[in-house]
């Protein structure tokens, strides 16, 4: 039987020199509703109910559960060592892990990040979210009330060669010895050696991903990934060494000596991962975390193309795969985002199917997963939050085009601003994993690459890669919504970004300030200096004008015409799709025709002596709105220090 778990919150009382440390009153309490996933793996989701009409807001609050397992007395967190001793989750002198509800302080603090890669460079940025949670631990005014990861919260296609065998055997822990031989067409994963995966997940699954050896695959696998993600208690206390991990049998001498200087460079990486877990831990037990995933979570070019779609679909190898990760993501993350966007069909399929009952058949499974259209969601906040999904809803023009990234999603946004109670002409914040008005460089760099490379190579996914979906995506927010000011919190590119931007149709146009964090932990000297340096050369503005076909041109003859009318940089020239072009192209081509969109974009530079437009190393973004402001401070972590990368907006302009 599972054990039962409540929760009770308390309000903080002031500490003062009679009575150090803090008093606490209860003020609210609540069960927990349980999802069984297999023998040994329970999803717990505590709903809690205030004692009045509502929890005390902009006020410290704390909270305690009570773990009660069969024929054993309950414990509270105290009793399981999670607080009252060394790794804490309560922060200072408070007696519990605590947050609080915003609703009148001035001032929006919200946290967001994306890409963590254990074993990936650098030092965890989630460090200096801890460092600002402990400095304005009893200060609601200063503290962030929120946390985005807004996706590759894990790296399920690119696994370390230490932790491989350790997840494998974690997931069979919790799942049965089934586990290891629930992947069709896989007979058991664990008699894989590691780094031993490439061409299952290649051949059989058809997944594009080169970086495919240690790939995830049953939903043991997944789930244990998560534990350890998150939970240095789930690690192995030692690692294999390497003569035994890496033995030489499936290479020969060379390739194996290599073999090994990775196994050992991951392990230095890895046990500086293990090293931050315990402040990581801390950051998620005190602040209300809102996550969304992007491909890593599941593999590396997630539904990139329609092509890559159907042929992963039709593996049974592959198809399994994905959903096995949709489950987990389910499990981990988004249940917690939006408990009301999951019925009971849902859940009944997802947990039966995992627990062995009969009537629930591996295709009932796939089926739900694959088709679920409800993981977009809004967030509490103030400007109100809109968390996209640009994965699971993609349409596509073509069977390897770029995709629209919220095609089929369109309806469930508007539904969502009316569920946040969005009033048109307000600020709305939207997070999306990839940034909407990113670096031009770098997307002019993947048009130019796509034709010659393949879209798999370059991950050929920007917003503006397919326009039409851009534009749709801009109708939908100016004309249906009403937005005229938007923030947007972004990932996934590896950098650190500010830009203002614009979109203009006709007369009535959105301004933006796009926010760009990330990685948390993925970042090495040498991607830090090139993105350092990069961002001290790129040229800080851009404007482009467009047409929904393309406008007729007055000097379209002979060679020179030719030149000039060829798609450059992120221009576009097709007969039957829109035309953007920087001002000076329209003057070139002579032009007439009235534009029907507009667009700039403005890269703000980071103030102080290492001002810059790109921030390389690993960080976490802390976003204060206060009235018209924004500030987006960009929090890097790199020799153990936090360093401060401030940039200064306002919405409007």
């Amino acid at each position: 039987m599972p054990a039962s778990v409540e929760a009770e919150v308390f309000a903080v009382e002031a500490s003062s020199e009679d009575s150090p440390g803090s008093g606490l009153r209860l003020v609210g309490s609540g069960a927990g509703e349980t999802a069984q996933l297999g023998p040994r793996l329970f999803i717990h989701l505590i709903t809690a109910i205030p004692d009045t009409e509502a929890f005390p807001a902009d006020k410290l609050l704390a909270y305690d559960i009570t773990v009660t397992a069969e024929d054993d007395a309950p414990k509270r967190l105290r009793d399981l060592g999670l607080v009252g001793r060394e790794n804490s989750l309560a922060y200072g002198d408070l007696p519990l892990p605590s947050f609080f509800i915003r609703s009148e302080t001035p001032t929006l603090h919200a946290l967001h990040g994306s890409c963590r890669l254990l074993h990936g460079k650098g030092e965890d940025s989630l460090i200096a979210a801890d460092e600002i949670i402990t400095r304005y631990a009893r200060e609601p005014l200063e503290r962030p009330s929120c946390l985005f990861l807004t996706g590759d919260q894990i790296y399920a296609d690119e696994v370390a060669g230490a932790l491989m065998a350790h997840v494998t055997e974690l997931g069979t822990e919790l799942m049965g010895d089934g586990d290891a031989a629930s992947v069709p067409g896989v007979s058991d994963l664990s008699a894989i050696p590691i780094y031993g995966r490439q061409e299952i997940a290649s051949e059989q699954a058809k997944f594009t991903s080169d970086k495919a050896a240690n790939h995830l695959m049953s939903f043991g696998e997944f789930a244990a990934m998560n534990l350890v993600a998150w939970n240095e208690a789930n690690w192995p206390g030692q690692w294999p060494a390497v003569s035994k991990a890496v033995t030489g049998d499936h290479g020969g001498r060379i390739v194996t000596l290599r073999t090994r200087r990775k196994y050992n460079s991951e392990i230095q990486d890895l046990e500086r991962a293990r090293a931050a877990l315990p402040k990581v831990r801390r950051v998620l037990a005190n602040i209300p975390t809102y996550m969304i995933c992007d491909d890593h979570d599941v593999t590396d070019d997630w539904n990139l193309t329609a092509k890559w779609r159907e042929q992963v679909k039709h593996s049974a190898t592959g198809r399994r795969i994905v959903s096995n990760a949709i489950a987990t993501y389910w499990a981990f993350q988004a249940w917690g985002n939006d408990p009301a966007a999951f019925d009971g069909d849902f859940k009944g399929t997802l947990t039966g199917f995992l627990t062995g009952d009969k009537s629930i058949d591996g295709a009932s499974f796939d089926s739900a997963m694959w088709s679920f259209d409800r993981w977009s969601y809004c967030a509490p906040t103030d400007p109100p939050t809109i968390v996209l999904d640009t994965r699971s809803q993609r349409t596509f023009d073509s069977p390897e085009g770029a995709a629209r990234l919220v095609g089929g999603g369109m309806e469930r946004i508007v539904e969502l601003s009316r569920q946040c109670n969005y009033t048109p002409g307000h600020p709305l914040i939207l997070v999306s994993a990839v940034p909407a008005f990113g670096l031009e460089l770098q997307e002019r760099r993947q048009k130019f690459l796509v034709d010659k490379m393949g879209p798999y190579e370059i991950d050929f996914e920007a917003w503006h890669s397919n326009l039409e979906g851009m534009i749709e995506f801009m109708h939908l927010l100016i004309e249906r919504l009403g937005v005229r000011d938007c923030i947007v919190l972004s990932g996934d590119v590896h950098y650190g970004l500010n830009s203002r931007a614009t979109f203009s149709i006709g007369d009535s146009t959105l301004e933006i300030c796009q926010l760009v964090s990330s990685s948390q932990k993925h970042s090495g000297e040498l991607s830090k200096t090139a993105l350092n340096l990069l961002g001290r050369l790129v040229s800080k503005s851009h404007e482009r004008v467009g047409w929904k076909c393309p406008p007729e041109r007055n000097n379209s003859n002979g060679l020179k015409g030719r030149i000039l009318a060829k798609s450059a940089n992120t221009d576009e020239w097709s007969e039957d799709a829109p035309v953007f072009l920087a001002p000076n192209r329209v003057r070139q081509l002579g032009i007439k025709t009235p534009p029907h969109y507009r667009e700039t974009r403005s890269y703000v530079a980071t103030e102080g002596p290492q001002s810059s437009m790109i921030v390389g190393e690993n960080n976490i973004g802390l976003l204060s709105i206060r009235g018209n402001e924004v500030t987006h401070r960009l929090l890097s972590r790199s020799k153990h220090q936090t360093c401060e990368h401030r940039a200064k907006m306002r919405l409007g302009g």
